[in-house]
Order: structure tokens, then sequence, then C-alpha cells
């Protein structure tokens, strides 16, 4: 994984926002922070509980280790993104991000003298310290691919939005994702599109508890699986509606 996906994932929780600490980028919810990158955005971190962490340790040895010092025995996990595989990270990052919705927000810091004397920020100089949040739109994703794979990302997507009714669509504000759910944040996802300059992959995610006679799924995550779009008739597999489908009930069986 990149530093833009992890920061996709991070940023997909629930009023989560990006911000900096010890000048390196850090993800916080209610100003609590869940997760960081370092400096070079080549390992990121998710604050879980000293459990927690040996949990992940265990089942992902080769991901996840305690960062240094008394901050990783008290839960600060350190995460290695060339090894750490999608669904992992993002369950990861939401056992991170529920524990510090669980504390509630922060207290803001009494103002000292010293700040109260000084002199407000002019508008100009707020605005160019407040964080904005990225936006990007269907077209401006797709306009980075060849018109015949954003032609197959406009059918994948239409297929999804027929077969889900109702669902919410985001677009992501870096990397190549379109997700498709019904709740905010990584766990909401019943359905994404990833585009590249070859087709696009329809995920499912849930895809791994789903049955798949037809073998139409790919990918080895613990949770979410795909299925290569790489013509229109791709799209006509007799078995790829019913994937869908199941993945919406295996969703609303999960969050019950």
């Amino acid at each position: 994984m990149t530093a833009n996906d992890f920061r996709r994932i991070a940023l997909g929780m629930e009023g989560a926002v990006e911000g900096s600490h010890m000048d390196h980028p850090d993800f916080r919810v209610n100003n609590r922070i869940f997760s960081t990158l370092d400096h070079e955005e080549r390992l990121g971190m998710v604050s879980l509980t000293p459990d927690q962490q040996q949990t992940f340790m265990r089942e992902h040895p080769s991901t996840f280790s305690p960062v240094n010092g008394a901050w990783g025995m008290q839960g600060a996990t350190r995460v290695h993104l060339e090894s750490v595989e999608e669904d992992t990270l993002g369950e990861a990052m939401t056992v991170a991000w529920r524990l510090a919705v669980a504390k509630g927000p922060t207290r803001p810091r009494a103002k000292s003298a010293t700040a109260a004397k000084t002199k407000p920020a002019t508008p100009k100089t707020a605005k160019a310290k407040t964080a904005t949040a990225k936006t990007r739109t269907l077209s401006q994703l797709l306009s980075l691919y060849p018109r015949e794979v954003q032609a197959l990302a406009r059918e994948t997507r239409a297929l999804i939005l027929d077969v889900l009714p109702k669902v919410n669509e985001t677009v992501d504000p870096t990397g190549p994702y379109i997700q498709y759910g019904y709740e905010p944040g990584y766990r909401g996802v019943v359905s994404y599109i990833t585009v590249n300059k070859k087709g696009v992959k329809l995920g499912l995610g849930r895809g791994a508890t789903l049955a798949d006679p037809k073998k139409m799924l790919h990918g080895t995550g613990k949770s979410a699986r795909h299925v290569e779009i790489k013509t229109p008739d791709d799209l006509r597999q007799a078995g790829l509606r019913p994937l869908i489908r199941a993945a919406l009930a295996a969703w609303k069986k999960d969050r019950n």
C-alpha cells in the first residue's frame, strides 16, 4: 500500500480530518489522534490498546509492530505499508478510530496570558492555516484514464447503482477509487470500483465471505475481493449481479 492509500482509509472514518503533529501527518476525530504517517510517509501508526496490539501482531507479524518506547507499550502500533493489505489496515484503522471516538472530544487548552495578547490572525492568514478537505468529482477522476476505460468505469458504476438501491457514492480525493455504501467509513463500504489504465475492478467489501460458484472473485485479503472488468461483456456475466446482492446481504448481517 501507499501513503495515499493509508490516508484514504483514515479519512474514510466518520468525522476524521488530517492534521499535523511534530511535522508529520496525523488523522484525528474530535481532535484525538488515532493514526499517523511518519515524516517520509513510509510507515503508519494506529493507536490501539495493548491487547489489541498483541492480537494484530500475532495475526500479521510482518505488518504490525510496537513503536519504540513507552508509547509502543501503551498500544501505539507501527504499520509497515509495504506488507499491509487494505482490508487488514481498514480493520485496524476502524479499531483505532472507535477508541478515539469513545474517549470523546479533547478539552481545549486554556489560553496563556501571552497568547491572549497576541494579535488575531488576519483573514488571509487564518485561511492559509485552515485545513480544507480535498474533493474530486467522478469526471475529474476518470479524466486521468483512456476513454475506453472511462466508458467501462461508467458502465460498472451504472450496474452498481442499479443493483444497490439508494446507495451513497464517494469519489476518493487522491486514489483511483469510487466507493459505494450506506454508512460513512471503511466498514460501511458494500462495493467499490478501482480504475486502472487497462480496465476496472468491481470490488466487494465482504467478498471473502461470499459463495463464488463461478470463480469470479479475485484477491487474497481477509475481507475484500474483486471481479476483473476488462470489457463490457464482463459486466453481463450471469453471476455478477447476485454477487453484488450477496455483498449487500453480508453487510446487513455484519451490521446487525
